[in-house]
């Protein structure tokens, strides 16, 4: 009878432990990317990171890899590993993507919006209003991202949360997704009043319309700030 083959923990801990540096190191530099420490543009100095976070290459490289992949990152061949910098024409293709992902959102919420969903989505709603009123432009960012952010979680779909909370990525690091216009706010605020009354009356097809001018609104918003931005430099 041959011996039974040992069952012994060794050999799966090692992976799991590296598994999960690799993890903490992804998450410390995404963060770092998306609170703009790394802004649009910047080379990443990988050979430094690996110093400040006192990990080998590989989980940095890695890293790079996983970013390049949500495309938060771009590598140049010769020249290194770059924060992404979009202009205009890109920015309009973000954008387009955004609208149809929320529009979808907006359809599928809309068929299942359960009370504490329902609650959630009010109080953002009463929030933005309130900020919007008090000309309180941070706050009433804060309250459109928690707005849009409760939507996609009355949605209840995984996949469409993966997609789309990669968009907000993307913009974010752009600086754009929390970006309102002064004179812009006064209509914002109508705007998402009019789709949080569409998905709570379940009316889907209106409610996919809205988010759709939404975001071609907020992409006017966005390309008008790089305007403003590059002008100032």
């Amino acid at each position: 009878m041959s011996p039974a083959r040992s069952t012994a923990p060794r050999a799966a801990i090692a992976p799991l432990l590296h598994e999960s540096l690799g993890e903490r190191v992804y998450r410390t530099v995404r963060d770092l990317i998306l609170s703009q420490v790394f802004p649009p543009g910047s080379k990443l100095n990988v050979e430094q990171i690996c110093r400040d976070l006192g990990v080998s290459r590989t989980p940095v490289w890695d890293t790079m890899r996983r970013l390049e992949s949500e495309g938060l990152v771009n590598t140049v061949p010769r020249h290194g590993v770059f924060v992404l910098n979009y202009g205009a024409d890109q920015i309009r293709d973000l954008f387009a993507v955004r609208g149809a992902l929320e529009a979808l959102v907006v359809r599928q919420a809309a068929g299942h919006l359960d009370p504490d969903a329902h609650a959630g989505l009010e109080a953002s709603m009463k929030e933005m209003e309130q900020a919007a009123a008090a000309g309180a432009i941070e706050q009433y960012s804060r309250a459109a991202i928690d707005f849009h952010d409760r939507m996609l979680a009355a949605a209840r779909n995984q996949v469409l949360s993966r997609l789309l909370e990669n968009v907000y990525a993307q913009i974010l690091v752009l600086r754009l997704r929390s970006l309102y216009l002064p004179e812009r706010v006064e209509s914002s605020v109508a705007e998402h009043r009019e789709l949080f009354e569409a998905v709570v009356a379940g009316e889907a097809e209106r409610g996919e319309r809205l988010a759709r001018a939404h975001a071609d609104h907020v992409l006017k918003d966005a390309l008008e700030f790089t305007r403003r931005a590059e002008r100032d430099r």
